[in-house]
Formats: C-alpha cells, sequence, structure tokens
C-alpha cells in the first residue's frame, strides 16, 4: 500500500477515494475516525489519508489525483454589468444590483 494524499479535509480525501474509485483503483482511507483525538496527538497524524491497496496503481493513481487538481485551477476576472456598472465575481451570471444578465 502507498499513501497518494493526505488532508485536513475528510471531504475533500472521500471526493478523491471517488476518483480513483470510478477508475478501478482500490484504496482505502486511513484515520478517517480519528480526528476526534486532535490536540490529544499531534495533528498531522489525524489527518485523513488516501493510500491505494495495489502498489502497481501508485504512478497511476498520482496521476488522476494530479490531473484533478489541475483541472480546478483556473484564470477568472470580474465582469461589469453593462445596465448598471455594478461589479461582480465571475462566479456570478446575474447581477445582483438590477437583475441583467451577465
Amino acid at each position: 500500500m502507498k499513501k497518494v494524499f493526505v488532508s485536513q479535509s475528510l471531504i475533500e480525501v472521500e471526493s478523491l477515494r471517488e476518483i480513483l474509485e470510478q477508475a478501478g483503483i482500490p484504496n482505502t482511507i486511513k484515520n478517517q475516525t480519528t480526528s476526534m483525538l486532535a490536540g490529544e496527538v499531534p495533528f498531522a497524524e489525524v489527518f485523513p489519508e488516501l493510500w491505494v491497496i495495489d502498489d502497481a496503481d501508485y504512478e497511476w493513481a498520482i496521476e488522476l489525483l494530479d490531473g484533478w487538481s489541475k483541472a480546478g485551477t483556473r484564470e477568472v476576472s470580474p465582469w461589469t454589468c453593462s445596465k448598471c456598472g455594478e461589479v461582480h465575481d465571475s462566479e456570478f451570471t446575474t447581477c445582483w444590483n438590477c437583475g441583467k444578465d451577465k
């Protein structure tokens, strides 16, 4: 077994586990229930860890997870409403001020 990912967030680790599951890579999460020990043992020892069962799957798993992390990063820029001039973050598609669509 080899560790492929560790995070403070169990939700993030479980999401990445799902990616490996869909690719047919057997895996497991260690420290899934030890977060309640935080403060009693060193914090890094209780972070959830994602491990591949078969060492032969390690490189493929790293490649998949690396592709996932790069896919989440993209340049985004704010936009200005053409009707009222209000500036919005890129994730908004409708002006909160006047209701005009992007």
